[in-house]
């Protein structure tokens, strides 16, 4: 993984919560917080924060399955992502 791919699926993950209109506050900020966390992945160093945790990613990919599959699927593609880079 490069910086510019985590950049665009991050991007493609930030659209899709800005236009997720039935999207409880609860579940929003979840993934605000989720988003903060993957902005400090540093692809070239293999590091991320301690908080990204690939069952905390694919808990939300399952919470948002049924009612925001396009977010579970950004979510799941930014795990891929993680695991190809060793995170």
């Amino acid at each position: 993984m490069n910086r510019e791919t985590l950049e665009k699926t991050l991007a493609a993950l930030r659209q899709e919560l800005g236009s997720a209109s039935r999207l409880d506050e609860k579940s929003r900020q979840r993934l605000r917080e989720l988003l903060r966390d993957a902005d400090g992945v540093d692809p070239d160093s293999g590091s991320s924060p301690d908080t990204m945790h690939r069952h905390r990613l694919e808990e939300l990919a399952v919470e948002f399955e049924i009612e925001h599959p396009t977010l579970a699927a950004s979510l799941r593609q930014l795990i891929d992502l993680l695991g190809k880079a060793g995170l």
